[in-house]
């Protein structure tokens, strides 16, 4: 992978990890105001020890995972990135839009 490609990978998981605490930090804050978890996955995990664990380790295990990968993965990587980057920040909106 060029090394432009591997700028824009860095740059979309970073982008991607800054989403995910954000999405953890105002989902607390939407529960707080009594909203519900929308991910089926993780709402029967809220209140749990679980809940932070997956939200801010799992994610973050998951785009190291990726980083290490990229050079067996190649290229289609880069886009399929655009995949959770793109829906992480339309999260964050939401979350924007009903927190404040």
């Amino acid at each position: 992978m060029p090394k432009s490609m591997d700028r824009l990978l860095w740059l979309q998981l970073i982008g991607i990890a800054a989403f995910n605490k954000v999405d953890y930090l105002m989902t607390l804050e939407a529960l707080e105001r009594g909203y519900k978890e929308a991910n089926p996955l993780l709402a029967s995990m809220v209140g749990t020890f679980q809940f932070p664990l997956v939200k801010l380790l799992l994610v973050p295990l998951l785009l190291i995972f990726m980083w290490q990968m990229r050079h067996r993965i190649g290229k289609s990587l880069v886009t399929l990135t655009w995949v959770p980057f793109t829906a992480y920040s339309m999260v964050v909106l939401y979350h924007r839009s009903i927190l404040f």
